[in-house]
């Protein structure tokens, strides 16, 4: 690796892949405002234990989100091009952030009173092993691998394994799915538990098995985001009072429609940048807890059942002053409720409408739910990742990659789309999915096989294994940064520092910073991270 830089490597796939790639019509002023990039870290050679180019990957997203909201400032306050700096280290540990929280020096999960704020979140007991291994890859009948998935509601996947709600222990768990999924065939499994249960599941393909498919066919038409002009009414710079900070989205109003990780990173990075975002949350509903105090961050979060007429009349009352509405639910969930794209317009003729889901919106797949960890089964990654291990087994790749960077994907979306209506009659709906980012992200290639030796040398003790759920390799993933990375975990300055008032706590809470800043441009989060329907639903700027 010694001719080899992730810094370089970051601005070639900024340059020459992204900013090149003319189905994203990306505007001429966003190649002159990525020249003031510069990518800066503590390791120029890769660290992260997998064969794809998962750091210089997040820094170049990053790095063009940053792009973005430069061309943002610059045309809204009428100011020069900013140096712009992005982190390498931080745009890594970017992919690990729901994991990052501390509160008093320790993680956030020691902590009583969150530990009690998350419970309460976790409906249908997912953190019980029987319910929660039901989420794991384990080997068919016929041989092949296959990604079992339980949702947050374990309940319709034991059912069709025929298992009972158990005390067992982990291994256990483990145990009786392996033995459960045994007995099926792989191709029988997912069809029964995508069209009988609606449940996600996946069989763990190979990337020639994927891009040769019907769906890796259908979405090889589509670029990274997918952005659909529509004709409304140019809608101007929202004024405000504060133009000494030079927030690239200041007044921008959010509705983040969405759980889990994907679509919500999409509004935390907007609200990093200044926009105002309100989270649209049921309690009826369960969550992802353990994602929420990092992805609660910056956002405003008001309980809204949209199953009642009177939630849709809020709902709609709040889209009528929206900018953008975010929608990370499964799909047609929305247009169920009565909220399509026409019905949108209706309300609000200059909305933005962006949703994102795992399959992508075409092919034959589309209908289906899922979730990061479906995705990197379904386009061969996990395939990639055990055979970079030396393994005959899929190993679902290490961290909430695929999440994390669709998050950069929709940031970067919605801010052109943002500066394209201050211009033209005209507004948008995008469709942003884990699959889309993950083709691309392949398609950028691996690691030559020296790169990938030299990289597993960095540290031996790393052997996650398939039977291992994103919990645990997120874990492992991290003792292995801190084994080849030490240094990243020593600076301060890469943490943040926000009030826990709105968790109950009466010490603050460290949050992970953004992977970039401008020497002009005041970024940061205006609201703290805090609980489910905490806030009003309604517009403060």
């Amino acid at each position: 690796m010694c001719d080899y830089s992730i810094f370089s490597e970051a601005s070639r796939i900024l340059q020459d892949v992204l900013l090149a790639d003319s189905r994203l019509r990306l505007p001429p002023s966003f190649l002159e405002a990525s020249k003031k990039i510069k990518f800066v870290g503590g390791d120029e050679k890769p660290f992260v234990l997998t064969p794809l180019k998962i750091t210089e990957s997040s820094a170049s997203l990053t790095a063009l989100v940053a792009t973005a909201a430069n061309v943002a400032a610059a045309e809204r306050y009428g100011i020069e091009y900013q140096d712009v700096e992005v982190n390498t280290d931080l745009a890594t540990l970017y992919l690990e952030s729901v994991l990052l929280p501390t509160i008093g020096g320790k993680h956030f999960l020691e902590n009583k009173q969150m530990a009690i704020e998350l419970g309460k979140m976790d409906v249908y007991q997912m953190s019980k092993p029987i319910r929660r291994n039901t989420t794991n890859v384990y080997r068919t009948k016929d041989g092949r691998w296959y990604h079992l998935h339980g949702s947050m509601n374990a309940g319709p996947t034991m059912a069709m394994m025929g298992v009972q709600d158990t005390d067992a222990t982990h291994e256990q768990a483990v145990k009786i799915y392996s033995e459960k999924v045994s007995q099926w065939e792989s191709k029988e499994i997912e069809r029964v538990a995508n069209d009988q249960y609606k449940q996600a599941g996946v069989v763990c393909y190979t990337p020639e098995e994927f891009f040769s498919s019907e769906h890796g066919k259908a979405m090889s038409q589509v670029p990274l985001w997918d952005s659909k002009p529509l004709r409304a009414p140019r809608k101007d710079w929202p004024d405000t009072k504060d133009h000494e900070s030079y927030q690239p989205l200041a007044g921008f109003r959010i509705i983040d429609f969405s759980r889990v990780i994907a679509a919500p990173a999409v509004s935390k990075l907007l609200s990093l940048l200044g926009a105002d975002v309100l989270r649209v949350s049921c309690d009826k509903l369960p969550e992802m807890a353990t994602t929420m105090p990092d992805l609660q961050t910056g956002k405003r979060d008001t309980n809204i059942d949209m199953k009642t007429e009177e939630g849709k009349r809020i709902f709609a009352g709040l889209v009528k002053g929206a900018d953008i509405l975010v929608d990370g639910f499964r799909p047609g969930v929305l247009d169920r409720l009565g909220f399509d794209s026409k019905t949108l317009r209706k309300l609000n003729p200059n909305l933005i409408y962006m949703r994102e889901n795992c399959y992508g919106f075409k092919g034959p797949l589309a209908y289906r739910s899922g979730w990061q960890q479906i995705s990197d089964c379904l386009v061969g990654l996990s395939y990639l990742q055990g055979q970079f291990l030396g393994l005959d087994e899929a190993v679902v790749p290490l961290l909430p990659n695929s999440d994390y960077q669709t998050g950069l994907v929709g940031a970067v979306a919605a801010i052109q789309a943002l500066i394209a209506r201050t211009k033209d009659d005209v507004t948008f709906d995008i469709d942003i999915s884990l699959t889309q980012f993950n083709m691309w992200y392949y398609q950028l290639g691996l690691h030559s096989k020296e790169q990938q030796t030299e990289l597993l040398a960095r540290d031996p003790e790393f052997k996650p294994r398939h039977f291992d759920d994103m919990p645990i390799l997120v874990a492992k993933t991290h003792a292995s940064l801190k084994r080849t990375r030490p240094d990243m975990f020593k600076h301060a300055e890469y943490f943040w520092e926000m009030s826990g008032k709105e968790y109950g706590l009466e010490e603050d809470l460290k949050i992970l910073a953004p992977a970039f800043k401008f020497d002009k441009s005041h970024i940061g989060w205006k609201e703290p991270t805090g609980r489910r329907g905490r806030s009003k639903a309604e517009w403060i700027s």
